[in-house]
C-alpha cells in the first residue's frame, strides 16, 4: 500500500471514502477528473477492513490516473461508443493495475517457486484471486498460449504449468 500512497502523493491525487454500498452496480472505487480540481479517487469506506481489495481497487484507479485521458471525463465519454470506451479504459487500468502489483519478473519467480495456483498466487502478491485472475489474463495475451499453459478450464482449481518463460 505505501508504494500506492507515494504514488497519490507525488501526483497529488485526492482521495475520499464514501459509502458506495448504495450506488447502482456495487463498485467500489470511482476515478474522475475535472480541470478545476484535478484528479480524485473515491473509494468505497468499507475497504479499510479489505486489505486485499483495498489494494487491488486502490491501484486500478490510480491506473486511470495513467491511462485515461487529462479532460473532463463526462466530456470525454460521450459519444456514441460509450460502452466500448468504458470497456477499454477499465481493462488499460486494470493491466495497469496489475503490473504495477504483480510485475512480470516476480509473477514468474513466485511460479518458479512453487506456487501453482490461483489461491497460492494471490497471497503471494497479496490480491484478490479476481484480480491474480485478470493477471492471468493479461499475462497469457502477452505471452500467448506458448508460454504458459493452464491445465482445465477453472483456475482457481487446477494447476497451472509454467515452461521457459522469459522476461526482459
Amino acid at each position: 500500500m505505501e508504494r500506492l500512497w507515494n504514488i497519490i502523493e507525488k501526483e497529488n491525487i485526492k482521495v475520499r471514502y464514501e459509502d458506495l454500498s448504495r450506488a447502482p452496480e456495487r463498485i467500489h472505487g470511482l476515478y474522475l477528473y475535472d480541470n478545476r480540481i484535478g484528479p480524485l479517487i473515491i473509494l468505497d469506506q468499507h475497504l479499510h477492513s479489505l486489505h486485499r481489495l483495498h489494494r487491488c481497487v486502490l491501484a486500478e484507479e490510480i491506473g486511470h490516473f495513467y491511462t485515461a485521458a487529462r479532460t473532463n471525463l463526462l466530456i470525454a465519454h460521450t459519444s456514441a461508443n460509450l460502452k466500448t470506451m468504458e470497456s477499454q479504459d477499465e481493462l488499460k487500468a486494470a493491466r495497469w493495475a496489475t503490473d504495477f502489483l504483480i510485475p512480470d519478473n516476480e509473477f514468474v519467480k513466485a511460479l518458479e517457486d512453487g506456487n501453482h495456483n490461483c489461491f497460492d498466487l494471490a497471497d503471494y502478491f497479496s490480491v484478490t484471486e479476481w484480480f491474480m485472475y485478470r493477471k492471468l489474463e493479461f499475462f497469457k495475451i502477452r505471452f500467448g498460449d506458448t508460454e504458459l499453459k493452464f491445465k482445465g478450464r477453472d483456475l482457481f482449481k487446477t494447476a497451472m504449468v509454467h515452461s521457459n518463460i522469459k522476461i526482459s
